[in-house]
């Protein structure tokens, strides 16, 4: 994990300037030091590092295990079972048995076809549910995506207004200088300066953390620019039911599936394996006798009953009940999502056309005000209220597209879009 002073190296150092030792930061370069890379490989890195992914070999080998022993003929392995009589204990006359046997399961009727059955759902289940998974960690990592989007912008509008502030504290130090301001107007904006700076600082640290938590994440260096299309999302929301194909839902239903063959399962398993024996023994009844040779062949038939079988059809019941009623959720959830994203998305589009008027009209009031100051037909509270309005502003309109990609993103994520 890197430290502190190695994600500190990747926003560029500061530039000085010497008047009133004033420093002036520059604008974040983090977007041109940090190459950018696609949204899809940023999810292909964080999937590889995920638990289900890393634990997915595994899981696949469990259920290639599990299908070869459904395909065997027995229902278990055999078993070998060894005995030896002898009367040495009571009179010695003689006799001596041995005998050995092998017991082998068989399946009841139905329980084969029942467990591969079961295991069959238990495949699809799986892939659904490693499908869901991912689409869970793209949400993630777009939203970690955004969130260094939102920091830069934040980042570099506070490196814009220490500048700004430092140069206007420069210009009214010289117009001081030459009997123009008073000395008041210095002090104010040297102060301005300072807290510029004092913001910078706080805005550096939230954009080192934010790319902290896309490292822990992704474990990569590299982020992404986060610009999604809509295109897609809005050809799949006018379907008639666009959360048929979820990948959320597919998976809800997989387990559904996985539930009922468990169910099946249970209700043919109405007792223990029958077992078939094959037995031979050598046995002589007397010192002296010939030793005589006999086969043996046994069928074991256990017998079921209630207080064996009803624990196990409540359970596989109620566990069928439980994954139904998590699908149905899962329905009520994805539609409250998509309609939630549907209208984050309008008032996004809104509040960015506003935030553009807003720009506009902001920097033509400081570009008047910052001229009548410079000709002294204003003063100095002025000039600093317009350009923090202006700054304000173009921060505004800088969150308003960032939130305009995330709301894309979020309504792409509702639908089950991959990036």
């Amino acid at each position: 994990m890197p430290t502190l002073a190695v994600l500190l190296l990747a926003i560029p150092p500061l530039a000085f300037a010497q008047a009133d030792s004033t420093p002036i930061y520059q604008p974040s370069k983090v977007s041109a030091s940090l190459a950018p890379i696609t949204l899809r490989a940023a999810l292909d890195a964080a999937w590889a590092l995920h638990p289900v992914s890393r634990a997915s070999a595994n899981r696949g080998a469990e259920l290639s295990a599990r299908a070869r022993a459904a395909q065997s003929f027995t229902s278990g392995p055999p078993s070998i079972s060894l005995a030896h009589r002898t009367d040495a204990l009571s009179g010695n006359a003689g006799l001596r048995e041995v005998e050995a046997e092998m017991q082998v399961p068989l399946w009841n009727p139905g329980m084969r076809r029942a467990t591969q059955n079961l295991v069959a759902a238990d495949v699809n289940a799986l892939a659904l549910q490693h499908n869901a998974e991912r689409l869970k960690l793209a949400g993630e990592v777009r939203a970690a995506a955004a969130q260094i989007a939102l920091a830069r912008a934040e980042r570099d509008a506070a490196a814009r207004k220490h500048l700004e502030a430092s140069q206007l504290a420069d210009d009214v130090e010289r117009r001081v200088k030459a009997g123009d301001l008073a000395r008041v107007d210095s002090l104010q904006s040297r102060a301005s300066a300072q807290q510029a700076q004092g913001q910078l600082a706080v805005q550096d640290a939230a954009l080192v953390r934010a790319l902290s938590q896309w490292r822990a994440m992704t474990g990569q260096t590299q982020v992404v620019e986060l610009q999604e299309s809509i295109l897609g999302a809005a050809a799949q929301n006018t379907a008639a039911n666009p959360s048929v194909e979820h990948p959320a839902l597919l998976a809800a239903q997989a387990q559904v599936q996985s539930a009922h063959a468990r169910l099946a399962l249970t209700e043919s398993d109405r007792r223990d394996p029958m077992e078939l024996g094959l037995g031979v023994t050598r046995e002589r009844a007397a010192a002296g006798a010939n030793l005589e040779t006999s086969l043996r062949f046994a069928l074991r038939i256990p017998l079921g009953g209630d207080s064996r079988n009803a624990p196990k059809l409540a359970a596989a019941r109620a566990e069928l009940d439980a994954a139904q009623a998590q699908a149905d959720a899962v329905v009520r959830q994805l539609d409250v999502d998509l309609a939630a994203a549907s209208a984050g998305l309008d008032a996004a589009i809104s509040q960015e056309a506003l935030a553009v008027q807003r720009a506009e009209l902001s920097g033509q009031m400081q570009a008047l005000v910052a001229k009548s100051h410079r000709l002294g037909e204003s003063d100095l509270p002025t000039r600093m209220r317009a350009d923090n309005e202006k700054l304000d502003a173009d921060l505004s309109l800088a969150r308003a597209r960032i939130e305009l990609q995330r709301a894309m993103s979020q309504l792409n994520q509702s639908l089950g879009t991959f990036p």
